[in-house]
């Protein structure tokens, strides 16, 4: 018999808007089929760090940097390391209570700060998922890679029910190693996928490993993945290991989004600007790509 869900409850230490959180959702191809609308809680699932089982989440905020209620449902036994997940997925998990600091150094920061208040980078899941997510999106558009991902969920995933509704969570690395086919997936992505599903089986990609290993160390071990090299090394570590003060040098539209924004071209050296966005390069550049 199913346990029913529990809830608990996350204090965002400085700005946090769970609406800004719940609109990146409605435009982030990983996780677009968990967007709800306006009125109701928002819905998330991840594989649950350790034995990666899927685990599902509705999410309440009253008011802007206020409590968030957390409704957790499929983590029986690990309500509290569901809880720091979801918390990290949300960066909550950061003392943020100084991050309005950077908007005040760089007034062209903190404009685009005041328009957009309280978001916070959202992450994949686990590291398991972001790689699963780059073998899929890699060479389609994200759309594209937003679908196969519903339906990799629909098909292979399991349903979890969480504040009255059904969600289809991404599947365990034991249904994706033994994935056949897929309609618009090629044959060679699926041989990606059971890759990784076993590192993910072997322990190769949880988070505190990761973390463990460093950046470069990080960046390495990910790249061994078949089919996943340096961009999207660099994308499973920053969006899905909770980096906060990190450049993403392998993106292209955030330097040039930086440069545009203070009057300067991409080309030119812009160390001086990066500098003075931390400790929030990782945060900063994500609202650069939002406001873009």
């Amino acid at each position: 018999m199913t346990a029913p869900p529990t809830t608990r409850v996350l204090e965002p230490l400085g700005p946090f808007d769970l609406e800004r959180t719940r609109a990146f959702v409605g435009r982030w191809g990983p996780i677009t089929r968990h967007t709800p609308s306006p009125d109701e809680p928002l819905r998330l699932t991840a594989p649950l760090d350790g034995d990666q089982r899927p685990a599902a989440f509705a999410l309440r905020q009253a008011e802007p940097d206020g409590p968030v209620e957390v409704e957790i449902a499929g983590a029986e036994g690990a309500e509290d390391l569901a809880l720091a997940q979801v918390a990290r997925v949300l960066s909550l998990d950061h003392d943020a209570r100084d991050y309005p600091d950077v908007g005040r150094r760089d007034p062209v920061i903190g404009r685009l700060m005041a328009e957009h208040p309280g978001l916070r980078p959202t992450l994949f899941g686990t590291p398991y998922e972001a790689a699963a997510w780059g073998v899929v999106s890699a060479r389609i558009s994200e759309r594209q890679a937003g679908l196969l991902f519903r339906r990799l969920a629909v098909a292979h995933g399991e349903t979890l029910t969480v504040a009255g509704a059904e969600v289809a969570a991404f599947p365990r690395p034991e249904a994706l190693r033994e994935l056949g086919e897929l309609p618009g997936l090629g044959a060679e992505k699926v041989r990606r996928l059971h890759g990784v599903a076993e590192a993910a089986l072997a322990g190769e990609l949880e988070v505190e490993r990761l973390r463990a290993l460093g950046s470069d160390g990080a960046r390495a071990a990910l790249q061994r993945l078949r089919g996943i090299g340096a961009f999207y090394a660099s994308l499973i570590w920053l969006r899905s290991c909770g980096v906060v003060d990190e450049w993403p040098d392998g993106e292209p539209r955030c330097r040039a989004a930086l440069a545009r924004r203070h009057g300067r071209h991409p080309d030119d050296p812009l160390d001086d600007l990066v500098d003075g966005l931390r400790p929030y390069r990782t945060w900063v550049a994500l609202l650069l790509r939002v406001a873009g």
